[in-house]
């Protein structure tokens, strides 16, 4: 058997594949050593998870965010714990502001390998109440600052013959889930809705330098922004409004902790997504489907009514 033919046979083949494979451990557990990553956003909620998870891989990790107290103190908790992490102040609403997150991050460290553009506000309010100023803060924020977050960092990445990751944060509300019995954030399922179709384009013109871009769209959270963002908007609507909240809380499912969806975003930042390409990974524990309530069954025990005679 010739060499070519040799190595074509489907049994040899497949057993070079494996010999070829990187360890998981390699791939996994140790991919991020050496490389340098941004998240804004990461102060708190989503963001302080992912920048656990990319710190405990190695990476050496700026955060970006707005308020210096909160930033300064995710620093101290994260160097407790062992970690390479730092934050410069930043407002990705302003694209000033967002390369000289890059520059930051460069002058610090030497280079990005990484960004996570988690950075996004959200708020409650009726299509027929929302203003212009209101419209303008969650698509600056969570739209355009993500649109150029990303080109920053891509112009870096493209100078420098980095090939890296860019991962977009979007939201299930990118396809219309959101609390149920109340829509009340059409502003904020058009951002998210932008940065899943943005992924696709921008992952289209970078891929030709070998940066990979993709998106995540977490569901609902139990994390720092739910306590926080939208209150003052949704005090506007009394008390009804929290009853028809709380009347369908259970039909949502939510992440007790961001880091399951955190998790996630740190695969997409790894070996492990090399070959996904421009897509929104939906991590929302299943907010669309039509869920089965009870087990009805009529051949296997302990269903609804179960076997007959049993």
């Amino acid at each position: 058997m010739s060499e070519l033919k040799k190595a074509l046979d489907p049994e040899t083949l497949s057993l070079n594949n494996v010999k070829s494979a990187a360890p998981l451990s390699e791939v996994f557990c140790h991919a991020l050593e050496g490389k340098v990553a941004i998240v804004t956003g990461g102060a708190t909620g989503l963001g302080y998870t992912v920048v656990n998870r990319l710190a405990e891989a190695g990476a050496k990790v700026v955060i970006a965010s707005r308020n210096e107290e909160r930033g300064n103190r995710a620093v101290k908790e994260f160097k407790d714990r062992g970690y390479e992490v730092s934050w410069v102040k930043a407002d990705v609403t302003k694209v000033a502001d967002c390369y000289s997150t890059v520059d930051y991050a460069v002058e610090t460290y030497g280079k990005v390998d990484i960004l996570v553009a988690n950075a996004a506000g959200w708020s409650s309010a009726s299509y027929l109440d929302v203003s212009e100023e209101l419209f303008d803060r969650i698509i600056d924020t969570d739209l355009k600052g993500a649109y150029f977050m990303g080109q920053a960092a891509a112009r870096h990445m493209v100078e420098n013959r980095i090939k890296g990751k860019i991962i977009f944060i979007s939201s299930a509300a990118h396809m219309g889930e959101g609390r149920k019995g109340i829509i009340m954030n059409t502003y904020y399922m058009a951002a998210k809705a932008g940065v899943s179709a943005m992924t696709k384009g921008i992952a289209g013109e970078l891929k030709q330098y070998g940066i990979g871009v993709n998106c995540v769209a977490p569901g609902g959270m139990l994390s720092a922004g739910v306590f926080s963002q939208g209150k003052e908007e949704e005090a506007k609507y009394g008390p009804q409004l929290q009853e028809v909240a709380q009347a369908h809380s259970k039909d949502t499912p939510v992440a007790m902790n961001p880091d399951q969806v955190a998790l996630t975003v740190f695969a997409m930042c790894t070996p492990m997504a090399d070959f996904i390409v421009g897509e929104t990974v939906n991590v929302n524990g299943g907010a669309l489907l039509l869920t089965q309530e009870r087990p009805f069954s009529y051949t296997v025990k302990g269903c609804i009514p179960g076997p007959e005679g049993e």
